[in-house]
């Protein structure tokens, strides 16, 4: 039964003509029922709850602030509490009055829910919709009932501050000039450790470090591991290592051939015996160069020459080899015999030949080499009794067409060889007779 029904019925007998005041009244109870009914297309009780909603949250996220802790449990401040089922809402009841504005207990899914309505001598209904129906009621408000629950509020509970003493502990750090390079490698290392009350620093070749920066000279090639441990005052302790890698040299050797050349006729091939090499660079000493393995060089003239090997690995390293006048022996020579036996038939005019050296019947030098040439034998008494400038004719033991006395006899000889290297020399030679 509706509110028009209720009233056709009431006053079906009678004639009221309300005044302007019963008016107005009526229009604002109306207005008031209609605010708190639920309609998607009116600003009503809910709209202004969802906003009040939104406005809560709003200041939450606001003095919560960027970088402060949340907790994971939201806590909202405040709750409607129910009886038993506190985080619930209130089932859908009915409740009337009894005609004199008492109150009424109803039971409502074995739930005892205690409401308090005032009354105007008008009987009331409220509506409540159950949530766990299909069917929703709309509630409904007649007169000034008021349907009154009670409203808690929760505060987040609060953590007692607690003052926490960091300790630092300690920190190994340390630096080194460098890592990598050639024997041999010098090394410098400086501690950067932190929060430290002692420390160690180890090698892996032996060793260890006494002061706080340091220097290490590695002579072998190799990797190296280097340990610093600091300790704290505590006991803790922490550890940093590096690995140092020592590359070792190459090996620079090299050899000329011929042996023993003849400047500036010979060509020079110069063999190269390095070791653990990829690259080289040869100074010949006389203002020219090469970059080949095994390069071939002509000089223009006899002088002293210093060649220098510069002979590199794959990781920069480095060997050089120089070897300072290194065509001082030189295919160039002349040498003489300490004896012979002038042929008793007569002079031979000192042409010798292959089988007159086979007798060892002329005395004449042998020679490689030789561009000039001057010999000259002198008798025991200082008189000269053999010169000659050709090389190839030497003496027969002869002097002015008699032969000489057996005995020891001295010679002389200077010149220059075909290098441009001048030389002179000088002996004794004894006649032997048949």
């Amino acid at each position: 039964m509706d509110l028009e029904e209720l009233f056709r019925k009431k006053l079906e007998s009678s004639e009221l003509i309300p005044g302007e005041m019963i008016r107005q009244n009526l229009m604002k109870k109306l207005g008031r029922r209609e605010f708190v009914r639920f309609n998607p297309s009116r600003f009503n009780i809910y709209y202004l709850g969802g906003i009040a909603v939104a406005a809560v949250a709003a200041t939450l996220l606001i003095s919560s602030g960027p970088g402060k802790i949340q907790d994971d449990r939201i806590i909202p401040e405040e709750k409607i509490i129910t009886p038993d089922r506190p985080s619930e809402q209130i089932p859908f009841i009915e409740v009337q009055s009894n005609g004199n504005g008492g109150t009424k207990q109803v039971n409502a899914k074995s739930e005892k829910v205690k409401t308090e309505v005032k009354s105007d001598n008008v009987q009331n209904r409220i509506s409540v919709a159950n949530t766990e129906g299909d069917n929703r009621v709309e509630p409904m408000v007649s007169g000034e009932a008021l349907l009154k629950t009670s409203v808690i509020k929760e505060k987040p509970a609060k953590e007692n501050a607690q003052e926490v003493s960091i300790q630092k502990r300690p920190f190994a750090d340390f630096s080194t000039s460098v890592s990598e390079g050639c024997v041999p490698l010098k090394v410098s290392f400086i501690n950067r450790s932190a929060a430290y009350d002692s420390w160690e620093c180890y090698f892996s070749e032996g060793g260890y470090a006494t002061s706080r920066d340091t220097e290490r000279t590695f002579n072998n090639g190799g990797e190296y591991k280097v340990t610093l441990r600091v300790f704290g005052s505590d006991g803790t302790e922490s550890l940093s290592a590096e690995t140092i890698t020592v590359h070792s040299k190459p090996t620079a050797r090299f050899e000329t051939h011929p042996e023993k050349p003849i400047l500036p006729d010979d060509a020079i091939s110069f063999v190269n015996y390095s070791r653990d090499a990829v690259k080289y660079n040869w100074d010949f000493g006389d203002g020219n160069s090469s970059d080949a393995v095994e390069p071939e060089h002509r000089y223009s003239r006899y002088s002293s020459y210093n060649v220098r090997l510069i002979a590199w690995s794959q990781y920069g390293c480095s060997d050089t080899l120089l070897v300072k006048n290194a065509f001082a022996v030189s295919g160039s020579y002349i040498d003489f015999p300490n004896a012979f036996i002038p042929n008793p038939d007569g002079p031979a005019g000192g042409y010798y030949s292959t089988k007159s050296d086979e007798a060892a019947q002329i005395f004449h030098p042998v020679t490689s080499g030789v561009s000039d040439y001057l010999l000259r034998i002198f008798s025991k008494s200082g008189v000269i009794i053999f010169e000659s400038n050709d090389i190839n004719i030497g003496w027969d033991g002869y002097y002015k067409g008699k032969l000489c006395e057996p005995g020891v006899y001295v010679w002389r000889v200077r010149g220059t060889y075909k290098n441009g290297e001048p030389f002179v020399k000088m002996g004794d030679i004894t006649i032997i007779r048949n």
